[in-house]
């Protein structure tokens, strides 16, 4: 029906979004031999499908050849890894599945689907118009969004069970936040959503300094409701994500935020070297913990022990990992059961492919910020502002994909929307007929 009713990019946009911000999360369907499925792959598997139906004339963007590359060691980094693993591991007389070649084949799949929001971002959201389009649709989504959120900061997050029947986290007290809790909705954990109200944030204060409205409303006015949004969602990281990237969208010109992305996707790409060697900042975040709350700060100490176990226990295979069935994770030597917590994106995908996986994920999104700060100069343009701001949205992803795991499918659309580069046809007239005057006869 979108893509009947409306243009390519916003069918693709409002698709995609619809899918995450509706559909039951943590819910999938395992065929054998094939990935598993769950909202966002099907979702994506229909929206390129329909993209192709309906956008076929759409411009075709120039790509990077270090863009196919990394995606291409996404896609085949399973199979690599099962080459190694195909045997199984047997603690405290628990046995724990190889990960065998049809299991890399599955996985290899599996990271196909995930990059098919890459490929639609790069091929049908590469205009200035559909990035523009993406931009808006943020906030505007978390503006309807905060209705259900702030019914579940008062009665709890129960919609999701009311809804779907189940509750998408297996911990409902990590939602509990002193004597009020953390809306969830329709996501999986309301950290994911508090971290998207600050990307929706971040891009309504990019609209500021577009000057465009949203929803017939002014940007600062918007800014101002979604940042009381965020306080109330008690998330800490988040709200230190706002307040280090609000200055730099507000007084920073445009390439100054694509180089700040850039610079973020190098550290990401090198933070577990930075963590093995105890150059990554966690005494300053610790202090940060400490002074916030007790709590925190236990949380934050628990989380380290955790991640220096699992990085220890990664580095015996770092080149190409442990492979997928839960494999890179710790397990009592006596008993057989899983100690390990894993919070952070970056040690899972870090244990589960070593190096060459784990960099063809986080070069690939880095390969991105430098296409966006190739075509982006110093003019305040309404292209240059748009494409920076995405840069720096995709850039606070990646940032908390070290203390935290979610979704990748928006950040995908996002690095592909800013690594590609199409000029929008013009829109072809029928040529106008001209008026010839008939001769007339005369006598």
């Amino acid at each position: 029906m979108l893509f009947s009713r409306l243009p390519v990019a916003k069918a693709t946009i409002w698709s995609m979004l619809g899918a995450a911000f509706l559909l039951p999360s943590t819910m999938e369907i395992d065929v054998k031999l094939l990935p598993s499925f769950d909202k966002m792959s099907i979702t994506a598997l229909a929206v390129l499908l329909l993209c192709w139906t309906y956008g076929g004339q759409e411009p075709k963007p120039k790509r990077s050849v270090l863009f196919y590359l990394f995606a291409a060691g996404f896609v085949i980094s399973p199979v690599l890894t099962s080459f190694t693993n195909s045997y199984e591991l047997s603690t405290g007389g628990r046995s724990i599945p190889g990960f065998y070649p049809l299991d890399g084949v599955k996985f290899a799949g599996r990271n196909l689907l995930l990059l098919l929001p890459l490929y639609v971002g790069s091929r049908f959201l590469s205009t200035d118009y559909a990035r523009s389009v993406l931009l808006k649709a943020i906030p505007v989504l978390t503006l309807f969004y905060s209705v259900p959120m702030l019914f579940e900061m008062r009665m709890s997050p129960q919609l999701h069970r009311w809804t779907y029947g189940y509750f998408p986290h297996e911990s409902f007290a990590q939602q509990i936040r002193g004597s009020g809790f953390r809306p969830v909705v329709f996501l999986n954990h309301g950290l994911a959503l508090a971290t998207f109200v600050v990307i929706a944030l971040l891009a309504s204060l990019v609209l500021l300094r577009m000057r465009r409205r949203i929803l017939g409303q002014a940007p600062a006015l918007v800014s101002a409701y979604l940042a009381g949004l965020l306080i109330l969602c008690k998330s800490l990281g988040p709200v230190l994500y706002a307040v280090v990237f609000a200055p730099i969208v507000l007084f920073l010109r445009p390439r100054w935020w694509v180089m700040i992305a850039c610079a973020a996707s190098l550290m990401v790409c090198a933070y577990p070297f930075l963590r093995a060697n105890n150059l990554s900042p966690l005494d300053t975040v610790s202090r940060v913990a400490s002074a916030v709350s007790t709590d925190r700060w236990y949380s934050f100490q628990m989380r380290v022990k955790n991640e220096n176990a699992l990085l220890a226990k990664a580095d015996e295979k770092p080149f190409l990992g442990w492979g997928g069935w839960g494999r890179y994770r710790i397990y009592d030597e006596w008993t057989g059961q899983d100690i390990s917590v894993t919070d952070g994106g970056w040690i899972i995908y870090y244990g589960t492919f070593g190096w060459f996986g784990f960099l063809s994920l986080f070069g690939l999104l880095a390969v991105a910020s430098f296409r966006a700060l190739r075509f982006t100069d110093n003019q305040l343009t309404e292209a240059n502002v748009t494409r920076a701001g995405l840069a720096l949205l995709l850039a606070v992803y990646m940032l908390d994909l070290i203390p935290n795991s979610h979704n990748m499918s928006l950040v995908f659309l996002i690095a592909g929307s800013i690594a590609s580069s199409a000029k929008a046809r013009a829109p072809r007239l029928a040529p106008r007929p001209q008026f010839v005057p008939e001769k007339v006869a005369t006598a």
